[in-house]
Parts: C-alpha cells; structure tokens; sequence
C-alpha cells in the first residue's frame, strides 16, 4: 500500500468565477449564477453581503477587493495504490514466476473550505498569477486496475 498525501495551509484564493457569478452574469448572458444569488439584495431593509446583480456588474466591479478572497488551505490525497503479490506457491501452481494484483488512484479525496471546484487552480502558468481561480478545472480523478505477471 502506498499513500501520497499534498496540502498547502494559509494560501489565498481569488475566486474570478464568483466574482461573475454573482454578479448575475456579467459581460454576457452565457455566465453562470450561483446560488448564493438566492441571498442576494433585493429590496431596502434586506440584510446581505451579496449585492443585486446587475446586466453591467458594477456593485461587483466597486467591490473587486476581498469580497472573493478565499481560504485555499487544502488537503488532497494526490494517488493512493493498493497492490497484493500472491504467495509463490499459489503463482507456481498456475506456472507463473509472480502473480500481483495492483489498483492505482489517483486525485480520490480533497479537504478544502474552498468554495470554488479546485483550490489548487490557476488562471495561468504564470507564477504572478498563481491563486487566482478564473474557470480552470478540477484536477481528474484517474483510476488504475493492472496485473503483474513474471513467467
């Protein structure tokens, strides 16, 4: 069995897709809206941190500080393997030399209070750019079944 833990602890994130996410869908009509627009400002004497969406964002623009600033701190399971070697005398029997058994993962648990789907994303390979989540993926989680035989 073999584990591979990551985590980073005290990183900031920029969440860019909420930013146009609850801004109600700025710029187009293609953009997504969360649902914490379900909260949002609607009439006086509602209480809330989430301003009326607006078709030109600009509550949000005026508010493009730490509004989306978010704790990154993560910890992600990043492969995780599991094999079994049968007993020699078990392989000899079938006529093999080594008869193993292996299943491989890799990205199966992440712990975040991130908000966003990856806390680890980036709007680009730039390093002044690292922390700042503008619609990159989550990283896949790959599954792995393998057999091992020696003749």
């Amino acid at each position: 069995m073999n584990l591979f833990f990551s985590f980073s602890y005290g990183n900031k994130i920029y969440n860019h897709n909420k930013f146009f996410g609850e801004g109600g869908g700025a710029r187009d009509a293609a953009r997504v809206i969360f649902a914490s627009n379900n909260a949002r400002w609607q009439k006086p004497g509602d209480i809330t941190d989430v301003p009326r969406p607006d078709g030109v964002n600009v509550n949000n623009y005026r508010d493009g500080g730490s509004r989306w600033l978010e704790d990154g701190s993560f910890l992600r399971l990043r492969s995780l393997t599991v094999g079994y070697t049968f007993p020699k005398n078990w392989s000899k029997k079938a006529g093999l030399e080594t008869l193993r058994l292996y299943a491989a993962g890799s990205n199966l648990w992440l712990w975040t209070k991130y908000t966003g789907l990856d806390p680890e994303s980036s709007a680009s390979s730039d390093q002044n750019q690292q922390g700042i989540d503008l619609g990159t993926p989550p990283q896949p989680v790959g599954l792995q079944l393998g057999i091992n035989v020696t003749l």
